[in-house]
C-alpha cells in the first residue's frame, strides 16, 4: 500500500506551534523558556487569537527574510520522505502487525523548537531550524504515538490514567534506536523524566521484540509506579 507524507509551510500552523508551546508546559519542559526573542515573550499567558496578533507580523517578516532557507528544507524533506517514507512505514507496519490507522499525513515545516502532532488530523511539525535529514526520524517518533494511541489508548489509558499513559507513550519510541537506526540520523533521545523508564523498555525488547508483549511490560512498570515529574 502506498502512503501519502506531504510537507508543507503554513504560518498559521507555525503561529499556533509559538502559541501553544508558550502557554502550555509538558513532558517536565517549560516550553516558554525557550522563547529568546524579547517581542515575542508576549504571547505567554495570551489566548490563541491575542496571541496570533503578535506572531503574524512576527512570523510574517520571519518568512520573507528566511524564505530559501525555508523552501530548501521543505524540499529537502519532502525528498527525504518520498525516497524512504515507504519503507520505514512498512517497517512501522510489519512490528505492529497491523494496518496504519490512516494512510495520509501532512508535516508542517515550523520555526519554533518544538514538534507536536495532531493525531486526529495525522498532522506532524517539524522544526525548521534543524536538519532536513532529520525529518524522517521525527516523523517515526509520531507513528509511534498514532499507532499506540490507536490500538492501545482504549484498553490503557483507563489502568494508567493520562500522565501515565503519555509517559509511556513517549519511552516507547525508544525502540526506534534498534528497529529504525537505517532511518534516523541521531538516536532516539526521549523527554530527560522518562529516561529509566525508556532503558527498561529497550531492554525488554530486545528480549524478543513483541510489541505487545513490550506494552504490557510497560503497562506493569507504570501502573503502580510514582513517576517523578521532576
Amino acid at each position: 500500500m502506498d502512503y501519502q507524507i506531504v510537507l508543507k509551510i503554513d504560518k498559521e500552523k507555525d503561529a499556533w506551534n509559538w502559541w501553544h508551546a508558550a502557554n502550555h508546559p509538558s513532558h517536565g519542559v517549560a516550553w516558554s523558556e525557550r522563547i529568546a526573542q524579547r517581542e515575542i515573550k508576549e504571547i505567554i499567558g495570551l489566548d490563541q487569537a491575542t496571541a496570533g496578533n503578535i506572531l503574524l507580523p512576527f512570523l510574517d517578516k520571519y518568512y520573507q527574510e528566511n524564505q530559501d532557507l525555508l523552501n530548501s528544507q521543505l524540499k529537502v524533506g519532502q525528498d527525504l520522505f518520498n525516497q524512504k517514507g515507504q519503507a520505514a512505514i512498512n517497517k512501522v507496519v510489519e512490528i505492529f502487525g497491523r494496518p496504519l490507522y490512516r494512510d495520509n499525513f501532512v508535516g508542517f515545516l515550523t520555526t519554533f523548537p518544538r514538534c507536536p502532532y495532531n493525531y486526529e488530523a495525522g498532522y506532524f511539525w517539524l522544526c525548521a531550524l534543524w536538519p532536513a535529514k532529520c525529518y524522517l526520524g521525527t516523523f517515526l517518533h509520531e507513528l509511534l504515538h498514532f499507532q499506540f494511541i490507536f490500538y492501545y489508548q482504549a484498553e490503557i489509558l483507563p489502568l494508567l490514567g493520562k500522565e501515565k499513559f503519555e509517559r509511556l507513550k513517549e519511552s516507547l519510541t525508544v525502540i526506534l534506536n534498534d528497529e529504525f537506526r537505517d532511518f534516523l540520523c541521531q538516536s532516539d533521545q526521549g523527554y530527560a523524566i522518562d529516561q529509566a523508564l525508556r532503558q527498561r523498555l529497550f531492554e525488554k525488547w530486545q528480549e524478543d521484540k513483541s510489541i505487545d508483549r513490550l506494552i504490557d511490560f510497560g503497562v506493569m512498570l507504570t501502573v503502580d509506579s510514582k513517576l517523578s515529574t521532576k
